[in-house]
């Protein structure tokens, strides 16, 4: 995995950059000023590279603008080829021919999507499911997710502050992270500050937390904490964390807390885990990625709450993950038989300040008896 985190800019950024320097080559076209074919190849060149460093990073907004620009200007390119023959030379085409050259419209429709994409990654909404379980009794369960924060990303504090106060008057009686609440930009002082809100938020069975894969801060040359520094943290803030065991909370309700599948290849399966629990209990499963799903429906699992696909964050990630088979859900409530597997698209974003694809959102889950 780590040699294609490495390799994959290459494969995509170079023959993105040799594109973009025959589209400049093109552009320059347009300008009749007089230069040499050397200077239009150094500019040209000089462009191409100047774009591929800027997508280098794939997990940086530089890298989505150029491949969104790309990808646009691509399709306009077989658009005009395929009708190029019929059309007849005059004003509206020599018009037309200028704007394809001259890339105004991939960048309009880049600056379009990166406009939708920060104001949409900043409307979190509430999202709600309602199941329904002869195993729950009296007035039934309200869960409420929260997963995939990757706190200062896109949220700070006060605003976190805002939510969780939302998510406090709707009276949970237990609240479940799902991992990816903290990542590599997260520093100490404002991890410390998001696990004290979230500590506080008040509900009957309390708060429990799993590791995602950017929580232990892996991914990072020069972590401003550890994973043990982060767990005494949650633990000092009254979150329990969950790492590959069992909990019977009541006598109808348990939860099994996976730990992440990156961190531990030979993690328990879920029947291990469930060995000890009370027979007919309501079971519900925390992993931050959604997988398993068949397994842990063959279990006897009630009901799994993922998150880490964010949705596919920037479109179409996501329903290119799930089509490959990267991920079993991209997002939403599946069902097989009577198993439910909720995966969020996540409270804030990650990498990028953008959402081009899915909603932010937190999870109310209402089961009923």
């Amino acid at each position: 995995m780590r040699i294609l985190f490495y390799l994959m800019p290459a494969v995509v950024y170079i023959p993105v950059g040799i594109y973009l320097y025959h589209f400049m080559k093109r552009l320059l076209s347009l300008f009749h000023i007089k230069r040499s074919k050397k200077t239009d190849k150094i500019i040209s060149v000089v462009f191409a590279v100047a774009c591929a460093a800027a997508g280098w990073r794939v997990y940086d907004v530089g890298s989505v603008a150029v491949l969104y620009f790309v990808v646009c200007s691509l399709l306009l390119d077989v658009v005009q080829r395929l009708f190029k023959r019929y059309l007849k030379e005059n004003r509206g085409v020599r018009i037309w021919n200028v704007i394809h050259k001259s890339g105004i419209i991939p960048v309009l429709v880049v600056s379009i999507l990166f406009t939708y994409g920060y104001v949409n990654i900043h409307q979190v909404r509430e999202t709600v499911y309602t199941l329904q379980s002869g195993k729950i009794s009296g007035e039934g369960l309200r869960i409420a997710q929260i997963s995939d924060l990757h706190m200062g990303t896109t949220m700070g504090v006060e605003e976190l502050r805002g939510y969780c106060e939302n998510i406090q008057t709707k009276n949970p009686d237990i609240v479940f992270l799902t991992g990816d609440i903290f990542d590599e930009r997260t520093e100490k002082p404002m991890m410390e500050e998001a696990a004290d809100i979230l500590g506080h938020i008040d509900a009957k069975y309390g708060v429990f937390y799993v590791w995602g894969n950017h929580d232990p801060n892996h991914y990072s040359a020069q972590a401003e904490y550890s994973m043990e520094e982060l767990r005494r943290v949650l633990a000092d803030s009254q979150i329990r964390v969950l790492e590959d065991e069992a909990v019977q909370v009541t006598s109808e309700l348990a939860v099994i807390g996976r730990m992440e599948q990156s961190l531990d290849r030979n993690r328990k399966s879920v029947q291990e885990l469930a060995a000890d629990l009370e027979p007919g209990s309501y079971q519900i499963v925390l992993d931050h990625r959604p997988v398993e799903l068949e397994e842990n429906a063959a279990a006897g699992v009630d009901l799994q709450l993922s998150g880490h696909t964010h949705a596919g964050q920037i479109w179409p990630t996501g329903q290119l993950a799930q089509l490959l088979g990267i991920n079993e859900m991209n997002y939403g409530l599946k069902k097989i038989d009577g198993f439910h597997a909720i995966v969020s698209s996540g409270i804030a974003g990650w990498g990028y300040a953008v959402r081009t694809g899915g909603h932010s959102e937190y999870v109310l889950i209402d089961v009923k008896p």
